[in-house]
């Protein structure tokens, strides 16, 4: 073993004394694991788009949304392997929701993500797309190209995004497997401990009047009580501490799977963490082998912040 990451670190430092620090950018290596940093992908094109909910824009590597309270989000993680079937479509469509997080899963193949994405522009609200440990970088990109050019304003390959914001409320969004731990093989998508730095540094000060901040992210932090598998925490001490740095009040995330649909908030009613179910034929795994049948997590923002729909 020892063996193996002296050779993937002499590899890694010989590409980089050759090509400098452009092509290792998205590169991530921890120990032996080998994964792609999606946070470093591009930002997704600026834009502006107007819907019967909201008005949304893009600048830089920010989102920003405004828009009544009472705003309806749908939350979930993807099928990975297959395809949205016509009763998850009408899941979603049920729901009437104004906006999407879309928290991994997108597709093993850009067929199949492809598809899936072109289910979700029917809905004609935007679509935000955080990548988790199972998504790889080419299939993602791959199947945003190919997209239509009204479906492309709609769908949002949001991993590029540092942030997303809502009224005064501050979401960092942080893609990935943590350090690359549950990521499948090395085009997968994680994140370093520098795309955290990233998301401090993008947020600077958050202690203005009014504001809150909270995380979206596939992953999600130890100690929060959301991510227990097997009687073990298996959160990321990394996303704790950007939490504690933020000062953050709550987050969607996707992992463990273990826990999926589970939605809480804590005894002084401060922080308001879930974690969302899978949308999809096989639905999602509980630890003690029993399931979660495809699903959507409903979610509404207010002038309090987010909070689980009644």
């Amino acid at each position: 073993m020892q063996s193996r990451r002296l050779r993937t670190r002499a590899v890694l430092s010989l590409l980089a004394t050759l090509c400098g620090c452009r092509c290792s950018r998205l590169a991530g290596e921890v120990e032996d694991i080998d994964f792609t940093r999606c946070a470093q992908v591009d930002a997704p094109h600026e834009r502006k788009l107007r819907t019967a909910q909201l008005e949304l824009s893009i600048r830089d590597r920010v989102l920003s949304i405004t828009t009544r309270p009472g705003l309806r989000i749908a939350a979930f993680s993807g099928p990975v392997g297959g395809s949205f079937a016509q009763a998850d479509y009408g899941l979603l469509a049920a729901a009437r929701a104004g906006l999407v997080f879309f928290l991994g899963g997108l597709g093993d193949d850009a067929a199949l993500a492809a598809a899936n994405l072109t289910a979700l522009a029917t809905l004609h609200v935007p679509v935000l797309f955080v990548a988790g440990g199972a998504d790889r970088l080419p299939v993602i990109e791959e199947a945003f190209g190919s997209v239509g050019a009204e479906a492309r304003e709609l769908l949002i390959h949001a991993s590029g995004l540092r942030e997303v914001r809502i009224g005064q409320d501050r979401f960092a969004v942080v893609a990935g497997s943590p350090l690359g731990r549950y990521a499948v093989d090395a085009q997968a998508c994680g994140f370093a401990l520098a795309d955290l730095d990233d998301i401090r540094a993008a947020f600077g000060d958050n202690s203005g009047k009014g504001q809150r901040s909270w995380l979206l992210s596939w992953g999600a932090p130890s100690g929060w009580g959301v991510s227990s598998a097997g009687a073990h925490d298996v959160g990321s001490p990394e996303l704790f501490a950007l939490a504690q740095a933020l000062q953050a009040r709550g987050g969607v995330f996707a992992y463990p799977e273990t826990q999926a649909g589970l939605a809480m908030r804590d005894d002084k009613g401060e922080r308001f963490a879930a974690v969302v179910p899978r949308l999809g034929r096989t639905g999602a795994t509980r630890a003690e082998g029993g399931r979660v049948a495809s699903s959507v997590m409903l979610l509404t923002w207010n002038a309090q912040g987010l909070a689980l729909n009644p």
